[in-house]
């Protein structure tokens, strides 16, 4: 080869060197965080709301899922999110309150009720005299596997409380004694 040629092929090297592979965003793989929870539900009476939904069995990437580490309720007292949309965890975080945060030890306790596939959980929700003010609730729920990695928050359900829902606590001229 010359050595005009050999220059001119070293050259064009070295221009379409920088154009090789992907530019922009950086893509990750998919995570090895879990799915979010399935079916979640709220039902009010009796002074309490009863949520239900499905644990997770795989992580985002599809593997089956370990052993979950703990589920989080979080509440909206006031601001109700939009109907059954998923929200930002950061959003919910700085919108909702956390109700309760359930380690794996106590799953036993909420564990659907005989006939319910296996992953199904059931919490009972006391209304607080806060909660009864606003006559209507939101909740949403997410999972941490045995490291401790978050899914996505649910997509968040309301639920309205009817006034014998939300009278926890009678008022005196209605009390029995």
């Amino acid at each position: 080869m010359t050595k005009p040629g050999a220059a001119l092929l070293i050259g064009l090297a070295l221009a379409a060197a920088p154009g090789c592979g992907h530019k922009g965003q950086l893509v990750l793989p998919p995570g090895r965080a879990p799915m979010p929870v399935e079916g979640l539900s709220a039902v009010a009476g009796d002074g309490a709301v009863v949520l239900r939904w499905t644990n997770p069995f795989k992580e985002i990437s599809g593997r089956p899922l370990g052993p979950l580490g703990a589920v989080e309720i979080w509440a909206f007292d006031k601001d109700l999110p939009a109907r059954d949309r998923p929200l930002a965890a950061d959003v919910i975080e700085k919108t909702a309150r956390l109700v309760r945060k359930i380690p794996r030890r106590e799953f036993g306790t909420l564990a659907g009720r005989e006939g319910e596939a296996s992953g199904v959980m059931t919490f009972r929700y006391e209304i607080g005299a806060a909660a009864a003010a606003s006559q209507k609730l939101a909740f949403a729920v997410r999972v941490f596997d045995g490291k401790g990695r978050a899914s996505e928050f649910s997509a968040p359900v309301a639920v309205e409380l009817t006034r014998k829902d939300a009278a926890v606590d009678p008022p005196a001229a209605e009390r029995v004694s």
